[in-house]
């Protein structure tokens, strides 16, 4: 009996620690000027992955992962590795693992702590990551520009799509098991989240390594 809880707080410990030091800001690396890996192998390797092991894929990659997808990647103009309409950058992304959930700032390569806790629940059940980043569209961004309130849900919906492509093909070029998926509770992610209504969850990555 005193062998097991030994071995029970051994592995609790750990856990229950990391838990405490929760950070509240995460600044990232810059990201790496080359990988070794070229463009068309990154489209010969990309899949949807089928399956995911625990292991989380490490701060650098996740990084790296974001700066690709949504990064500023011109300071002196504040532009980003991928296009919106307009130049709006109405795609925010957050970060949920098994202890928190995160918002990337792309003009600091930083996340910020929003929610305490794992809520990955709030997604599809069937899959599950370690890591899943959440693509949403903050269509205020397109109120001055002329069409209807669907017009600019559309605008963001493709805008959420080109930095969905970024994210896969950036996983295919450094072995990440990736798979995007529409499913998830979007009126409790919205809940959770705080997001007003101009704030629209469209697409989310599941992320990790396969079994």
């Amino acid at each position: 009996m005193k062998i097991k809880l030994a071995l029970a707080l051994a592995v609790a410990i750990p856990f229950c620690s990391l838990a405490a030091e929760t950070p509240t800001n995460v600044k990232f690396a810059p990201p790496p000027k080359k990988i070794e890996r070229d463009v068309m192998t990154a489209f010969a390797n990309r899949k949807s992955a089928e399956s995911f092991s625990l292991k989380p894929i490490s701060q650098e990659q996740l990084g790296n992962l974001l700066w690709a997808a949504n990064g500023v990647n011109r300071p002196e103009s504040g532009k980003r590795t991928a296009p919106s309409a307009l130049n709006k950058q109405d795609v925010i992304l957050y970060v949920f693992d098994q202890w928190n959930v995160y918002l990337y700032d792309a003009a600091s390569h930083s996340m910020s702590l929003v929610v305490k806790g794992d809520h990955r629940s709030l997604f599809t059940e069937r899959l599950k990551a370690p890591t899943i980043v959440l693509l949403v569209s903050d269509i205020s961004k397109f109120d001055s520009v002329p069409g209807s309130a669907e017009d600019h849900k559309i605008t963001g919906a493709l805008d959420a799509g080109i930095v969905s492509q970024n994210i896969g093909i950036y996983c295919a070029s450094v072995g990440i098991a990736a798979r995007v998926r529409v499913s998830m509770d979007k009126q409790g992610i919205a809940k959770l989240l705080k997001l007003p209504d101009s704030q629209i969850p469209f697409l989310n990555y599941a992320l990790g390594y396969e079994k």
